[in-house]
């Protein structure tokens, strides 16, 4: 792993209530890497919550992220020639659903991957023993897959869907396998997007120790599914390490749609307030 992109994780670790933004192409990539977002993630939202965009449209954005990832700066050389530094800026890639898609390489310039666990609760058998290893068999393959094509590791981030029309391992089962994997983190997000948010099918008690355990695990916690700008003032409170978001700062809230300038200023401007600590009721 290159200097640049440790010290970016390690920010990554050590900050909570920072901003990842899913775009479709590199015209919203220019946007967002502008807004100063510390991640980049790359989708294509009409094919799924975690849906592959096409190769040509992954090399579009990178192209995008990368003249922000490093950039000219003054040198403090004796010979005071110009020198390349990281921005900070981290990029990823959703990858669809594990039941979906085969394994592909990899394009330089991806730091984190992603891919959904929709259809494998009791994919390979009635009981659970058998399920949740049949699962992770089938993730772990496709991991080592990615990286051999890639001919590189990833930072991999778990995924928990927390609506049931996911038929997906539960939050408790995914957020254990990846502690036992020495994961990146977890993200909890939504399969279907529906206006469910995960406040409406967990408690706060159970956020926050999720949260405490990945912590010391020295893994991130990432938290989407349909959150709105109204609901940043609880939600910060939580302080994941990331808020993903997309419809959020798209036009009419639309996943679909393109994202708005002025949708995304104001998501980042409330994103930016102070925590009020108040206690959660």
């Amino acid at each position: 792993m290159c200097s640049g992109m440790a010290s970016s994780w390690n920010q990554l670790l050590q900050r909570r209530n920072q901003l990842l933004v899913s775009v479709r192409n590199a015209e919203e990539a220019r946007l967002v890497v502008n807004s100063g977002v510390a991640v980049l993630d790359v989708k294509d939202p009409a094919r799924g919550a975690l849906g592959r965009a096409d190769e040509s449209v992954w090399r579009e954005i990178l192209a995008v992220a990368g003249k922000q990832r490093v950039e000219p700066a003054v040198s403090v050389t004796s010979s005071d020639r110009a020198t390349r530094v990281h921005s900070g800026l981290v990029t990823s890639l959703a990858l669809g659903e594990l039941l979906e898609v085969e394994p592909c390489a990899i394009p330089e310039g991806v730091d984190v991957l992603k891919v959904g666990l929709a259809r494998c609760s009791g994919q390979w058998g009635a009981g659970q023993r058998e399920g949740h290893e049949g699962w992770v068999r089938k993730w772990l393959q496709f991991r080592e897959q990615t990286e051999a094509l890639s001919q590189r590791s990833f930072h991999w981030m778990a995924v928990a869907y927390f609506d049931s029309a996911a038929q997906a391992p539960d939050l408790e089962e995914v957020k254990t396998f990846a502690i036992q994997q020495q994961l990146a983190g977890v993200l909890i997000d939504s399969y279907e997007k529906t206006g469910q948010t995960m406040t409406d099918v967990y408690s706060w008690e159970g956020l926050s120790a999720c949260r405490d355990e990945l912590v010391a695990a020295g893994m991130l916690l990432a938290i989407a599914g349909q959150i709105r700008v109204e609901m940043l003032p609880v939600l910060k409170k939580l302080e994941p390490h990331l808020l993903a978001v997309r419809s959020a700062v798209c036009e009419l809230r639309d996943r679909n749609r393109s994202v708005s300038p002025e949708a995304l200023e104001e998501f980042c401007a409330e994103l930016s307030q102070p925590l009020d600590f108040v206690c959660q009721k």
